[in-house]
């Protein structure tokens, strides 16, 4: 059966082209990503619907920039010059061109130009920006956390800098604006009891591929992203250990982990046993272990980090709502309070031994304190004996 055709999507033997109207002219161009040829995959068409139905928005609205959405085009204006009177839109399009990081990490930093920065800042010739432009600008934003203000002065601070390396600027605005302080969360556990009765409710009121879901992240600490991109290739029931190398995140597959660094992670009683019930479910078709019970297939990253068994759950039983990566940190100090070696806990979770002591000091000193107040006490009771 051949594919459902898109209105504007031209899907071809080894390409795909976007076809719209521009400037009075049709206009064809294939779609690319960091100057590759995209193959003519589903994830791929429907990125592309995605494309010329943004394309189509913006071309309508007057922002259509050329150049910055099809950089390799012979049909796309030239650069703007390079003698100071670039201007904004082009500049953070460029800048944005040339970012080399994950496609995934792309599109969010595409998103906040579009939708914040360029909305923020006046597209004017990038020499007539000060300071109070972008001061301004970060007051404007309606910020979830101070964090979040940040990360957007980080990203804009990068953007001037590559008009300062170029030349155009002698100094970047946004110097002398300082980052916002903000307390980081730290890690905010279940206990083994909450544990035990969350999964015993989604037991009774769920998919049993949702429970085994959930019973392997509880007690093998996995990243959600890992978790979703663990494939039946990488599991070795008779050795009770899996090869962690891949993540999955907004729907784009990753062959390395966050670290970049695969690893193999030992499995507890529970979690071996939470695959083998999932065995019957996805072995046979191989690929990945855990699917979206609802659509049978794979989990994609948008769906289990809003999939309405786990907050439903936790409000059916009257447990405090935490986000479900806790059920990382439940494993973590689990192994901690139980006296399990930090060096191993960190290599089990992927973590360096440095970053793994900040995240869970507490645990860790918190169990030295105990073994340490065990001695005193043992000094003291010979001493009484005397």
């Amino acid at each position: 059966m051949g594919r459902a055709k898109i209105a504007g999507v031209e899907v071809r033997e080894n390409s795909i082209r976007v076809l719209f109207s521009f400037g009075g002219k049709q206009r064809k161009e294939p779609v690319k990503l960091d100057g590759e040829f995209l193959a003519p995959t589903p994830a791929n068409i429907k990125y592309a619907a995605r494309l010329i139905a943004e394309v189509r928005q913006q071309i309508s609205s007057g922002t259509f920039n050329y150049r910055a959405t099809f950089p390799d085009s012979v049909n796309a204006p030239p650069p703007s010059g390079r003698t100071g009177e670039e201007l904004f839109h082009d500049l953070i399009d460029r800048w944005w061109n040339l970012l080399e990081v994950k496609a995934s990490t792309k599109m969010q930093y595409k998103r906040r130009k579009d939708n914040f920065w360029k909305v923020a800042l006046d597209n004017k010739p990038v020499r007539e920006f000060i300071h109070s432009d972008i001061k301004a600008a970060l007051i404007s934003g309606t910020w979830k956390s101070n964090k979040s203000r940040n990360n957007e002065l980080s990203m804009i601070r990068g953007v001037f800098e590559l008009a300062v390396l170029d030349k155009q600027i002698k100094e970047n605005p946004c110097d002398g604006i300082d980052h916002a302080e903000f307390q980081v969360k730290g890690p905010d556990p279940f206990t083994l009891t909450e544990v035990r009765s969350i999964l015993a409710s989604v037991s009774e009121h769920y998919s049993e591929q949702s429970r085994n879901y959930l019973q392997f992240q509880f007690f093998t600490g996995l990243r959600t992203s890992e978790a979703i991109a663990l494939e039946w290739a990488n599991v070795d029931l008779n050795k009770g250990e899996i090869l962690v190398d891949a993540v999955l995140v907004y729907e784009e597959a990753q062959d390395s982990t966050k670290t970049s660094t695969s690893r193999i992670v030992k499995l507890t009683k529970e979690a071996l046993s939470a695959l083998l019930l999932q065995k019957r479910f996805t072995h046979a078709k191989g690929g990945k272990v855990f699917h979206d019970p609802y659509y049978d297939e794979p989990w994609l990253y948008s769906r289990i980090t809003s999939a309405p068994f786990w907050t439903t759950t936790l409000k059916r039983l009257e447990i405090r709502h935490r986000r479900a990566y806790n059920t990382r940190h439940t494993y973590a100090t689990i192994g901690l309070m139980a006296g399990v070696n930090p060096a191993f806990m960190a290599r089990q979770l992927g973590h360096s031994l440095e970053m793994f002591f900040k995240v869970y000091a507490k645990w860790i000193d918190g169990q030295n304190d105990d073994r340490e107040m065990a001695k005193i006490q043992a000094a003291l009771s010979a001493q009484n004996q005397l």
